[in-house]
């Protein structure tokens, strides 16, 4: 294992520059997704109809948003373990170099496209693509000491933060600008999406030039070896706690994915939000997450034990979601951003605690493998959540979508609360 320093900061700008790009997109591809579902093609319109969605009181849109999310998770799910278990056995770089050309050529497709079967061909590359955070997480693991974890993952949980402030206030601010709405009017292109692609280049540069292989030779050799072999999910499982740990991933992440997928809509249905606006709250999101993980993940690792530190998030997120929907309205706009600061800081603080508990439960050759099969249960949560949310949202609207939220975290707090203290 190697303690560099300067591997942690490549690391930490890699994931923060990809983060930026990823940032861009999440707060207007479900209104992007929305607008083109508007004019469905042939096919569309009969899913529309079988669904039911074409009465009054429903909103077809938001479905189609939920399976422009969906295409990327389903894909990052079956990728995630493979790109992992690939990078144990050649190294951390080349893997993490060829994910982020290939979230380049995703976010290029969708900047040049206005037809719904390109939204999924791009997001489905994308997905295929999509584990670089494994890798980037495997090659922190890498370069830091067990007792390191939390405050390591903790750079990269920072490095999300800052991606989502920096990133959807772009997408606000490139949206709504002179360039972006000319270049959307007389081109059909959609600049926020070329941005996000060519910050996902940049991000693959920063890999090639600053990037030292953190994996040495001996664990490549280990993880090549009979010994290693084997499907990385199936020997996560096998591992004392993994198996609660891996539910907790998936829940938590599937409730979260169920806001983030139809946050948009809420808050343009309730406040009359647009692009721009929607852009802003996320950037808010990320700078609370930023504030945590930047600083607060430091001062948890050292007097909260990860078993309670997982425990906690869990409960704080549960009960910021159901109340979300209950204090929207323009009245209550400022009560309904006071609970923004428990639903990012308990997915900060559940996150980094659940990471750094599976990387220790883990040997160095399998790390890559581990982070992968972690990204596939985040992956899985982010394919059930938006299905199930935007669904729910379309038919019942957001307080029962919010509210199924909310009891998904309950069901992930109880699997943290069967984690014993020896497996933790």
């Amino acid at each position: 294992m190697q303690s560099s320093k300067r591997a942690r900061m490549a690391i930490f700008l890699t994931v923060f520059v990809d983060l930026l790009g990823f940032g861009i997109v999440i707060p207007i591809l479900p209104l992007y997704a929305q607008a083109i579902a508007d004019h469905p093609s042939p096919w569309m319109a009969s899913v529309n109809q079988f669904l039911g969605l074409g009465g009054a009181g429903t909103t077809p849109g938001a479905l189609w948003a939920g399976v422009a999310f969906l295409s990327f998770s389903l894909m990052q799910f079956i990728a995630s373990p493979i790109l992992g278990r690939v990078s144990d056995m050649v190294g951390r770089k080349p893997v993490l170099w060829v994910s982020l050309i290939g979230s380049a050529l995703g976010y290029l497709m969708l900047a040049l496209t206005s037809r719904f079967e390109w939204i999924l061909a791009a997001r489905i590359l994308d997905g295929i693509t999509g584990g670089n955070i494994a890798v980037a997480q495997a090659a922190m693991a890498d370069s830091s000491a067990p007792e390191e974890r939390s405050k390591v993952m903790g750079m990269i949980g920072a490095a999300f933060g800052l991606g989502f402030v920096l990133g959807p206030a772009m997408a606000g601010v490139l949206s709504g600008s002179e360039f972006g709405h000319h270049l959307l009017q007389t081109r059909g292109w959609h600049l926020p999406f070329f941005v996000a692609a060519g910050l996902s280049l940049i991000a693959s540069l920063m890999v090639l030039l600053w990037l030292p292989e953190t994996l040495t030779d001996e664990v490549r050799a280990r993880a090549r070896s009979h010994e290693s072999r084997g499907h990385a999910l199936v020997k996560a499982m096998k591992r004392p706690g993994m198996p609660q740990i891996l539910g907790v991933s998936l829940l938590a992440m599937a409730g979260f994915a169920m806001m983030e997928g139809t946050f948009a809509l809420l808050v343009h249905q309730d406040f009359g939000f647009h692009q721009r606006e929607v852009g802003y709250l996320f950037a808010g999101i990320g700078v609370l997450l930023v504030i945590y993980q930047g600083g607060l993940v430091r001062v948890v690792a050292k007097r909260i034990p990860e078993r309670l530190a997982l425990i906690t998030g869990l409960v704080l997120m549960g009960l910021a979601l159901p109340l979300m929907p209950m204090l929207s309205g323009v009245q209550r706009f400022w009560p309904f951003l006071l609970l923004l600061i428990p639903l990012s800081w308990g997915s900060g603080m559940g996150n980094t605690a659940g990471t750094a508990l599976a990387s220790r439960l883990t040997p160095p050759e399998d790390q890559g493998g581990l982070f992968g099969v972690l990204n596939a249960m985040t992956g899985m949560g982010r394919i059930i959540g938006p299905a199930i949310g935007t669904f729910t949202f379309a038919r019942w609207g957001g307080q029962a979508t919010y509210t199924v939220a909310g009891l998904t975290l309950a069901l992930a707090l109880m699997l943290a609360l069967n984690l014993s203290r020896q497996e933790a």
